[in-house]
């Protein structure tokens, strides 16, 4: 056999092999809810472990701007997940709208579902070939409103619950602000958010992050944001890529983990979505799409039992920022930790190190289990 040909195989065979070995092995049940505006969600449902007593509401559980839901599953038995169903909660992972496993929008068109099942006279459909037309022509507006109430109704539905727990990261912390502050929602019980600024005071926006406006321009030209493709590629063949660095604390992540991160938990992004929070950036205040809403002064409109967990080494949502919407809202029954060796934590924590952190099972999964206990 010629010896080039030995090392194309050498190297298929190695790829093929670090593929599978990184695999994230923690599986729920696969639901798809459909929005109001015709996109289908994932939510992925966990029971709690059997022998544990079962706790009042289920748990929702969010992704923040470019993720899925599958950075939640990455610490396998000391992820959020496993915390949460050893303490008897039923827990569902959700994917919001232009996520893999659901409605997907790619570059320019997204899978379809002719895809799902092989006929032969699929052969003969173009979507078979180019898949549907569905662009990423949504806002974050969409995945406060329609998102959100899909997923709420369909978790009642199913389980019967009046209310649900909402933990959120990052922008899916924001999610469930945004529909209570300005939309009215009554159906969640109680808030956690891991890792969620939103106002982004000027004077506390960490300059890494707000560095991340100056690349504004380019939702203008893409029909969609490559982040998700950006970071796989990197992942796969460590091209280096300056900005995904300020996602994590390097000193707080096994290498395994972030390559997880990046392989099978990132996403690409509306441009809408990506302008929203690039003006939010200049304004220190998140506002609708077209701006007739201010969602920042809203916020003394939460009222319900919320918990706010804080990176100290977080360059996306700064423990000041943070704090601040902790003082905005209206609720009296709030409480807040930023997680870092100053808590006694033995490391200090970045933006996604909040749910992939070396020892987040005990830094960050014990006090969101311990808070929402007293609460269910």
């Amino acid at each position: 056999m010629h010896h080039s040909f030995k090392i194309l195989l050498m190297t298929i065979f190695v790829f093929y092999i670090g593929c599978k070995t990184d695999q994230i092995f923690l599986q729920g049940e696969i639901h798809h809810p459909k929005t109001s505006d015709n996109w289908d969600l994932t939510l992925e449902r966990f029971s709690p472990y059997v022998g544990t007593p079962v706790r009042k509401y289920p748990v929702i559980i969010c992704h923040g701007i470019i993720g899925s839901r599958n950075y939640f599953k990455i610490r396998e038995g000391k992820s959020i997940v496993a915390g949460l169903q050893s303490e008897g909660y039923e827990v569902w992972l959700l994917d919001l709208r232009a996520r893999e496993d659901g409605t997907t929008a790619s570059l320019f068109f997204s899978k379809s579902d002719v895809y799902k099942e092989f006929k032969f006279s699929n052969l003969f459909k173009s979507e078979w070939w180019f898949g549907k037309k569905r662009y990423n022509d949504f806002s974050f507006d969409d995945y406060a409103t329609k998102d959100l109430d899909a997923a709420i109704d369909y978790v009642i539905e199913r389980t019967g619950s009046p209310k649900v727990n909402w933990i959120g990261h990052s922008m899916g912390g924001m999610v469930a602000l945004t529909k209570i502050g300005s939309y009215s929602e009554d159906r969640i019980a109680n808030l956690v958010t891991i890792g969620t600024s939103y106002t982004f005071l000027k004077e506390t926006t960490t300059g890494a992050a707000a560095r991340g406006t100056s690349f504004n321009f380019l939702s203008w030209i893409f029909p969609v944001l490559p982040t998700g493709t950006v970071a796989k590629t990197n992942a796969y063949f460590g091209i280096p890529v300056p900005f995904l660095g300020l996602f994590t604390y390097s000193s707080n992540v096994y290498k395994d983990d972030d390559t997880r991160l990046k392989k099978y938990a990132t996403n690409n992004e509306s441009p809408k979505v990506v302008r929203q929070f690039s003006e939010a950036m200049k304004d220190s205040a998140l506002k609708s799409y077209n701006k007739s809403i201010n969602y920042s002064s809203n916020l003394s409109n939460v009222t319900i039992p919320s918990f706010f967990i804080a990176g100290r080494r977080d360059h996306i949502a700064s423990a000041s920022n943070v704090r601040d919407v902790y003082d905005r809202i209206g609720s009296t029954d709030k409480e807040m930790l930023v997680a870092g060796r100053s808590e006694g934590h033995e490391e200090d924590y970045g933006h996604v190190d909040l749910i992939i952190g070396r020892n987040v099972d005990k830094d960050i999964n014990k006090p969101i289990t311990n808070w929402l206990n007293k609460r269910n």
